[in-house]
């Protein structure tokens, strides 16, 4: 996705770097998403948000920079197996960002023949990059994994970015309680998806939901966030994730939802609530 965030980290890299010659690349990995996740199954796609880099082969010394930070790693290489990279992450601090930053550094080490193959290639980030982009997403069951539709034109992922509590400490006899009913939802989210029947992924979400709720006992801050979402209209489906409160919402009223369930959040918790457009 070459948008104006990509053209201002290319020129920040030539400001950095300089324009001497030298062919430059450019890599762009999306944050992987869970939509559910029962442990043998799992329904998963990258975000529209993530981690963006440009680098190109440049002496015996490979200089990675983080854009944001300003921090640098420097590893001595064989001859001509240096580079210069600048990355910039998106939304800084998401769960999920660190590795997928380390993973589209790998991708560009191989684009650029330094590297050879890709040590995180069995992590989130790397399954959903090759499974789950692109309006497709990452379907696995016990140790396969396929790709199947997302259809989402005409719709928004919005992100609910919430206070992060941990569950409290829940029986295993309920866990397996729930993951058993979990597996089922993403069986037929997964059926539906490859007939691209949206709405049937929307409701296995929902009813995810409300048995994770029920069963799992979740942060109330982020059940929260859940009821705010529903309560706007519009909101087709919102489900607690690792990243905050993902939800999928008609694009023509991502504004008046942005707004409604910052206000309602405010008001049953007290907080403010960040949310961001991811995909």
């Amino acid at each position: 996705m070459y948008t104006e965030k990509s053209v201002e980290l290319k020129s920040d890299f030539y400001t950095r770097f300089g324009e001497t010659t030298g062919e430059l690349c450019f890599e762009r990995v999306g944050v992987p998403c869970v939509i559910m996740d029962s442990g043998s199954h799992a329904l998963a796609f990258a975000l529209g948000c993530g981690v963006r880099a440009y680098g190109r082969r440049y002496g015996d010394v490979l200089r990675i920079l983080n854009a944001g930070s300003n921090v640098c790693d420097v590893h001595f290489m064989k001859s001509g197996r240096g580079a210069q990279i600048l990355y910039s992450t998106d939304v800084p601090g998401l769960p999920g960002m660190k590795d997928t930053a380390v993973f589209a550094i790998e991708k560009l080490l191989v684009r650029m023949s330094i590297a050879e193959g890709h040590s995180m290639a069995g992590s989130a980030a790397a399954i959903c990059d090759r499974y789950g982009s692109g309006g497709w997403c990452a379907y696995a069951s016990y140790d396969e994994i396929k790709e199947i539709p997302l259809p989402l034109t005409g719709y928004n992922v919005l992100l609910i970015r919430t206070r992060r509590k941990k569950n409290k400490k829940i029986p295993r006899d309920v866990i397996e309680q729930y993951c058993a009913g979990e597996k089922e939802r993403i069986i037929a989210a997964a059926d539906g998806l490859k007939k691209c029947r949206i709405n049937v992924l929307f409701d296995m979400i929902n009813e995810s939901e409300r048995a994770y709720e029920y069963l799992m006992n979740p942060p109330e801050q982020a059940a929260a966030a859940v009821k705010a979402a529903m309560s706007a209209d519009g909101v087709k489906a919102a489900k607690i994730c690792d990243n905050g409160v993902i939800c999928f919402t008609v694009k023509d009223k991502t504004d008046s939802i942005i707004h409604a369930v910052s206000e309602e959040y405010e008001k049953k918790t007290g907080f403010s609530a960040e949310v961001l457009v991811v995909k």
